[in-house]
């Protein structure tokens, strides 16, 4: 089988590219071939077929709306569309799979797709057919006001990165995108949370559309040491919407657990300052951490807290932490609760209450023996139920929904 593999971006950035190359190396692996289709830069991994992958564009630094010509192709890729029309000429995939392909790719490539007959299936990472911002969070709380395609709340309320400009554009993208019937000749729909399946629903798209198909981590790449080098951790991208604040709040009701922030992100220097200016001299700020110097911090923690404020999917850094016997304390919202059983693997609290996460977190901290025990429950469950074994299965089960003989 030929696989049409699509994610705008070729290199590890986040979770979602782990999980883009994690589907790609299981595929390979069952004998399949993959043809990525992707964004080029110097950061890449090498590939074959990256003569077909389109030109760089940074959106990220603010001057992606300077003039008319960058905007547009915000929401319809010319060159995206020729490529990949060249590229299903010289090769034919029996499928293609998008993973994170919005702004750089756009939508613009499911015609030539259509056009041959090749099934479209589509990873949600996000919740970007639903919401111009794709988190479903502004000003600092779940925001839904776009329900019912009202697409204008996003300039309203100026949900893309603060800015009206940058949210218009969002906008237009949205309703050209629903009018053209993009998101509609998706074939399949792959949710990575019951959570985002049901938001999908309830937003109108038919329950026969959606699969789900969660994250899968292999517990063989991480080897527990049994460390307990007594402090807490979080790890991952230090903004506002991941709940850092409550985290500090909590740390002032705990000032005998050492807490280890891994990560780096825009409110980082507030975070710093927010710290320093409490006295909270249990706070320790490591920066970046990735590959092997992620799964030293991670294997020496207590403990590991995921303190959302936002609708998560199936958040990597809860499998991780759970593959390496850790416990997870996370915040009561979204594809979290699935994640985490009372008791069991972890604990919850709910969303903005630093008074129930410090309950927990004293909880664990109290009894390393407990530490210990939910840890192990911890691992057994990622490795019975989030293996890439099963994963592959159930990909292969979305394949055959939507028409393939595999």
């Amino acid at each position: 089988m030929n696989v049409l593999l699509i994610n705008k971006f070729f290199w590890i950035k986040g979770g979602s590219e782990a999980v883009f190359f994690g589907d790609k190396s299981l595929l390979e692996s069952a004998g399949h071939h993959v043809i990525p289709f992707s964004m080029q830069d110097e950061r890449n991994l090498e590939s074959e077929y990256s003569k077909y992958f389109v030109s760089n564009i940074d959106y990220a630094n603010g001057s992606y709306i300077g003039n008319a010509i960058n905007a547009s192709r915000i929401i319809f890729s010319m060159e995206a569309r020729r490529n990949i029309r060249k590229l299903v000429s010289d090769i034919t995939p029996d499928i293609a799979h998008f993973h994170i392909f919005q702004h750089q790719i756009t939508p613009s490539v499911f015609a030539p797709l259509r056009k041959r007959g090749i099934p479209i299936v589509l990873t949600l990472h996000d919740l970007k057919p639903l919401c111009p911002n794709y988190m479903m969070y502004t000003e600092k709380q779940i925001c839904e006001r776009c329900k019912g395609r009202k697409f204008y709340n996003c300039v309203i309320h100026k949900c893309t990165k603060d800015s009206r400009s940058k949210s218009f554009i969002n906008m237009v993208e949205m309703y050209l995108h629903y009018f053209a019937g993009y998101y509609q000749d998706v074939d399949q729909y792959i949710a990575v949370s019951q959570f985002h399946r049901s938001k999908m629903i309830e937003y109108g798209f038919p329950e026969s559309q959606i699969s789900y198909v969660p994250n899968c981590i292999d517990t063989s790449q991480f080897s527990p040491s049994g460390k307990d080098d007594g402090y807490a951790l979080f790890f991952g991208r230090l903004s506002e919407e991941k709940g850092l604040r409550v985290l500090l709040d909590a740390a002032s009701l705990c000032p005998d657990i050492p807490i280890v922030i891994a990560g780096t992100g825009p409110e980082e220097q507030n975070l710093k300052q927010a710290a320093s200016r409490s006295g909270l001299t249990n706070i320790k700020f490591v920066g970046f951490k990735s590959g092997d110097a992620l799964k030293d911090v991670l294997d020496r923690a207590s403990f590991t807290i995921i303190s959302s404020k936002l609708y998560e999917n199936c958040p990597m850094t809860i499998l991780e932490s759970m593959a390496m016997r850790k416990p997870v304390i996370g915040s009561r919202i979204g594809g979290i609760p699935e994640l985490i059983n009372e008791g069991e693997n972890g604990f919850l609290f709910d969303v903005g209450d630093h008074e129930g996460l410090a309950e927990k977190m004293k909880l664990l901290w109290e009894s390393p023996s407990q530490r210990a025990e939910i840890g192990s429950r911890g691992r057994e469950m990622v490795s019975q139920h989030f293996s890439p074994e099963k994963h592959l299965q159930q990909l292969l089960s979305v394949y055959r929904n939507v028409g393939l003989d595999v």
